[in-house]
């Protein structure tokens, strides 16, 4: 493992004091795992029970621990936690987390109670999973503590459109920037070293998105461009709440793309030496199945992209490039269900022009290239979804996986544009 070149500075705590003081009571651990919640009382005592069995049954002899860190739940999430019985010595905490309300202000308060228990091992699983068995911590904890990885990123089987923000811009935009394949960069469910939860712990970032669902493909990006060793464990099916493409994904998609596209400024020199992509290792049994269907508004989608055409093409014009622009322009009229397309090729050219206004444009608001793109994302998913209407798992998981190797064969076009991007921007400065 490479050093990382990130420091660590020793910040402030964030933990309540009766967590501190119950931290300093259990003294030391092995193995944490740390469960985010937010008005989940449905279905977390069935990921806490099984965490339990896990940790009992595939690490006896470490000592572990289960931390809940809620957003303030007013519902029972919390007591259903404290009233779950857990295998003898693990200890719980609960807690609610402090800072800026979103899924990564919860991991901060893991990874700093993972720090001062100095674990060796710290997974995090989501708290609306309904698909979680105790395999799945062996899956996570395995790698790292008998294996030396730095990270572990889940690799299960989801439904085709489960996971639209994945599988349209994070998955193939990390793989043919960093030239890892992770075929889930922010599916919630990760493992890391103790070493890295204490990196994590003290970076001072937790008043960006990255406090709220940033947080995934910060981490994946850290890893990655940190050095860590990286594996992916595969976890078959993932079932959870699941969420209309069409509907309550707008902050998600800013927080997550907004910190995507952050990170390309930070990492440039990363990403600029990278030419070709290579698949990850992967632990566990790969085989195919075939995840629960769930409904998609078709219509809905399209509705949100010509209305979002309309909104944003002022905005638009002046992000993308002629050629861009004049094939977007091509899908302005077509409303017809079954004849709608946006080919791949376009959008990954697209979703980089949308990267360079984001860090090097001086006329745009960072919020309205999100909500640009946003648009185009809409669009960009009814086509998929008509595109595969009629597959089955494997045929559609080909689908994605050819994203990605057009997002790596469009590269040169985003480094044409970053490049042009910044000499304008240098030649201002000049002239200034």
């Amino acid at each position: 493992m490479k050093k990382s070149k990130t420091s660590i500075k020793k910040s402030k705590s964030i933990l309540h004091k009766q967590v501190i003081n119950q931290i300093a009571g259990i003294g030391q651990a092995d193995i944490l795992v740390g469960i985010p919640s937010f008005r989940n009382e449905t279905t977390i005592v069935n990921v806490v029970k099984t965490v339990s069995d896990g940790l009992t049954k595939y690490f006896p002899k470490l000592k572990a621990v289960i931390v809940n860190s809620d957003g303030g739940s007013q519902d029972n999430t919390r007591q259903a936690v404290l009233k779950t019985p857990i295998s003898g010595g693990i200890d719980k905490i609960i807690t609610s987390y402090k800072g800026q309300p979103g899924k990564g202000s919860a991991f901060h308060t893991i990874f700093e109670i993972a720090d001062r228990l100095n674990v060796r091992v710290c997974i995090v699983v989501d708290s609306d999973l309904r698909s979680i068995t105790p395999e799945w911590i062996r899956l996570l904890g395995d790698p790292i503590y008998k294996h030396n990885f730095g990270f572990v990123t889940p690799h299960y089987f989801r439904y085709k459109y489960d996971g639209t923000i994945t599988n349209s811009i994070a998955y193939p935009l990390t793989s043919a920037l960093y030239g890892q394949v992770i075929r889930q960069p922010i599916g919630g469910e990760f493992a890391l070293s103790g070493s890295l939860a204490k990196i994590f712990a003290h970076q001072d970032i937790w008043q960006t998105d990255i406090a709220k669902f940033g947080i995934d493909i910060w981490m994946t990006t850290m890893a990655i461009c940190e050095g860590f060793r990286i594996c992916q464990s595969s976890m078959g099916i993932k079932l959870h709440d699941q969420k209309d493409p069409g509907s309550d994904i707008g902050p998600m998609f800013n927080e997550v793309i907004g910190t995507t596209f952050e990170l390309m400024k930070k990492y440039e020199i990363n990403w600029r030496e990278v030419k070709e992509s290579n698949t990850v290792e992967i632990f566990g049994d790969t085989a195919s199945c075939e995840p629960e269907p769930f409904a998609v508004n078709l219509g809905g989608l399209l509705e949100r992209f010509h209305e979002g055409l309309e909104d944003n093409w002022g905005i638009l014009s002046q992000i993308l490039v002629p050629e861009t622009l004049a094939g977007i322009e091509k899908l302005k009229p077509i409303n017809k269900k079954d004849v709608f397309e946006f080919p791949v090729d376009l959008w990954a050219r697209a979703v980089y022009d949308h990267a360079v206004a984001f860090n090097l444009s001086p006329n745009l608001e960072k919020t309205q290239v999100l909500g640009a793109l946003q648009a185009l994302f809409f669009g960009r998913t009814a086509a998929f979804v008509l595109a595969t209407e009629v597959m089955g798992y494997v045929q559609a998981e080909k689908a994605v996986l050819e994203t990605a190797q057009v997002f790596e064969d469009q590269k040169p076009h985003l480094i044409k544009r970053w490049d042009d991007a910044g000499a304008r921007a240098a030649q201002n400065d000049v002239c200034a």
